[in-house]
């Protein structure tokens, strides 16, 4: 039987496979389509890889990290990610022009937290 390690491993869009958005406890995903597509269309604007540094999370795996307890993880709308080669600052640009719902910067921790929330629009820096 194969593992979900190994199943993951499936192409999704263009410069994505699925692993990257599963969760490093349980290797299960949940990802909602307009999250990948807004990250296809970065991709595809950026010319460059998008690293996927925590996509979804399970319960025990959020709580680990110390996550909300209502984060959009939990439900596959989220995503943590890193341009390498490209500020944090510069980034925030480029994916203000995408309307993502929810935006975090993480300048100490370099990276960004993207959302797809269905409330309304959120910034936020740490």
């Amino acid at each position: 039987m194969q593992r979900l390690s190994e199943i993951n491993q499936i192409e999704i869009a263009p410069h994505f496979i699925l692993s990257e958005f599963a969760c490093p406890c349980c290797q299960q995903v949940m990802l909602h389509p307009q999250l990948l597509k807004k990250l296809s269309e970065l991709r595809k604007m950026l010319q460059r890889p998008v690293y996927i540094t925590s996509g979804y999370r399970c319960i025990n795996y959020n709580r680990q990290v110390g996550g909300a307890q209502n984060s959009y993880h939990l439900i596959g709308l989220a995503a943590d990610i890193r341009v390498i080669g490209l500020s944090i600052l510069d980034l925030l640009d480029y994916v203000e022009m995408l309307n993502f719902t929810g935006i975090g910067l993480y300048e100490q921790k370099n990276f960004l937290h993207l959302d797809i929330r269905p409330t309304k629009p959120a910034r936020w820096r740490e």
